[in-house]
This record gives C-alpha cells, structure tokens and sequence, in this order.
C-alpha cells in the first residue's frame, strides 16, 4: 500500500516534534519486578522438592533459568543505557525523517503509516531458522503521545503463527508475547530510535528477526517441536514423543503404555489392563468372558469369548467320566448266576 506525500510528511512531523521533546533522563529504576519472581519462584521449587513433586520442581527450574536470564540481560541493558545516556543525542530535520520513511518501500516492499493510532508498520518476508519456517512477521512502531516518558514503542506480530509446542506465546526464538528480546541490539535500536533514525531502526529489527542466538531463545529451535512428557515432565523431542489416544496428552516413550491389541498409546490414567495376563489394554479393546464376565485382552478369550480359567474348567467338566450304578449279580458257590 502507497502512502501518500502528505501522510508521510505529517507522520514524519509528528516524529520530529516528538524528538524535540525528548529529554535526556534516564529512568534509573532497577529490574524489581524480575527481582521478585526469580525469589518467588525459588521458593515454589524449594516447596515443590519438599513435597516429592519433581516433575513440578524441574519446570519450576526451567522457568527460574529463564527469569534470571531476563533480570541479568535487564541489568546489563541498564548499565548501557546510563553510559550512553551523557552522550548527545543529534535531532534530525523533518525532511531527512520523510526521505526515511519514503525508502521503507524500497527495502520492505510495502509499508502502512496509521496516523489516527499513530503508527508505522513493515512486514518482513517470511522467515525459517536452521529449518524451522517462522513465516512473516509485522514490525509495529507506536508513537506516543508527546511530552511522555517513553516517546516509542514497538512490537512484532507473526503472520502466520508457527509456536512451539511448549509455549503458544512464543512466535520466534526471542519473541513471546509480541515482545522482543533484544539483546546486543537493545542500544543500536535504542539509539536509531533516539535519533529519528526510522529506517536503521526497522532494518535492525528485521536483521535480529532473521538471526538466531543459541545462548538466549525463550525456546531453543532444536527445541521447537518438542513437548513437556505429561507423565515424568520430561521435554522430548518430535521423534521421541508420542500421545494418548483418548486425551491427546504428549508423552515420551518410555511413559507411553501400549494396548496390548490395538497397540495405540495411552497414558496411565488413560489404560487399564488384561484380568486374566495383566498386561496394558485399553478399555475399547477389553471384552468380558462370557462366562465368568472377567475383562479380557483378545488374547485371552478362544473363539467362544471364554477366558482360560473358565475354558480350562467348563473341557475339565465335559471330559469327567460317567459314574454308572450297578447292582452287583448274585452267584452260586459254582460260580454260575442265580
């Protein structure tokens, strides 16, 4: 969608006026709040190791990991936010902002410019990992209203949403929540921001999107089609995991009970087992002896649906020899009957 001379020059002039206004404090405030979840969820594993829940202890441990993780990378963009913020921050012209906004088209192909919601959009083409297709994603400048604390925000939205098993909030390896994870690229973006530097600011976002580092993704690629086991917590990869045929629930294989018939899979809750062998069978395939009404594998039953103890039984009865009564004959001394 072309945008129009005058959008862009009104759009561009809203960013210029906002810049203006842009003070040089920096909010000073330390991670409190990553602070307190990282002691919150210390003390819920603590709880969970006491109780002898160790499946809930260890995605407890993943979760605190992943929340140190967020408060470190917190602290050190703190740090690099106050060494960077003595130094002067040039203000651009209106003009050179419209000359940015125009190669938008250039480098994205399409851009949209929202100036009711105050907005500049550009959507990458679709993007794939080490293998893993993440599709588009729609790069979403916001500009606040003037005179606030915090003159920019952004946001990047997927397209065609491919999340991890694990985690539907995640769209990309350092996306969750349309939040991105910055990383290295916290100051570069910062700064072009800053500076009015729209252009530099939506070719770094792009460029991290299409970038992938191993040390810090809310969810690993090798991870990516992977699932928590619902049995042992395990996180098992595609080839490794399987499912409950009646509650859809994932599990590793080494949890997975296999009926003994039909050899589907289910979960512990979900099987039950053979009377007579004991062994794993699911309740579709179970049938009842008609004799003795016991629930039975096919393997336990013979062609008249007996199990074995009542087959072994009923042919014990059938072959049981006859008891005659006889009277016994009378015989004379000479051995002749009388």
């Amino acid at each position: 969608m072309q945008q129009s001379s005058k959008t862009v020059w009104r759009i561009a002039s809203f960013v210029e006026k906002q810049l203006s206004s842009l003070g040089s404090e920096v909010n000073a405030g330390l991670p409190e709040a990553a602070w307190l979840n990282c002691q919150r969820l210390i003390r819920m594993r603590r709880q969970a190791q006491e109780r002898g829940w160790f499946r809930v202890a260890s995605k407890l441990k993943r979760e605190l990991s992943a929340e140190i993780f967020q408060l470190t990378r917190q602290l050190v963009s703190l740090q690099q936010e106050l060494e960077s913020a003595t130094a002067e921050k040039p203000l651009p012209a209106v003009h050179t902002i419209y000359e940015d906004l125009l190669t938008l088209e250039e480098e994205f192909g399409d851009y949209i410019i929202d100036l009711k919601n105050k907005t500049i959009s550009v959507v990458t083409e679709s993007i794939v990992l080490e293998g893993v297709y993440l599709g588009a994603f729609e790069i979403r400048l916001e500009l606040a209203e003037l005179n606030s604390d915090s003159l920019f925000h952004y946001h990047v939205f997927a397209q065609d949403p491919q999340p991890p098993i694990t985690d539907e909030a995640v769209t990309h390896p350092h996306v969750q929540s349309d939040n991105v994870c910055e990383g290295d690229a916290r100051v570069p973006i910062k700064r072009a921001l800053e500076q009015g530097r729209l252009l530099d600011f939506f070719v770094l976002v792009s460029r991290l999107l299409r970038t992938y580092n191993p040390e810090s993704p809310y969810v690993a690629l090798s991870d990516w089609h992977s699932a928590e086991c619902h049995e042992c917590g395990d996180v098992v990869t595609t080839e490794e995991q399987t499912h409950c045929t009646n509650c859809e629930n994932r599990l590793c294989r080494q949890c997975a009970n296999r009926c003994v018939d039909c050899d589907s899979s289910y979960c512990h809750d979900c099987v039950t087992r053979c009377e007579i062998c004991r062994d794993d069978c699911c309740e579709s395939c179970l049938k009842e002896c008609e004799l003795c009404g016991s629930s039975c594998c096919s393997y336990c039953l013979d062609h008249e649906e007996r199990c074995p103890i009542c087959e072994t039984q009923e042919d014990e009865e059938t072959n049981e020899p006859d008891q005659e009564i006889t009277s016994p004959e009378t015989v004379s001394p000479a051995g002749t009957p009388l």
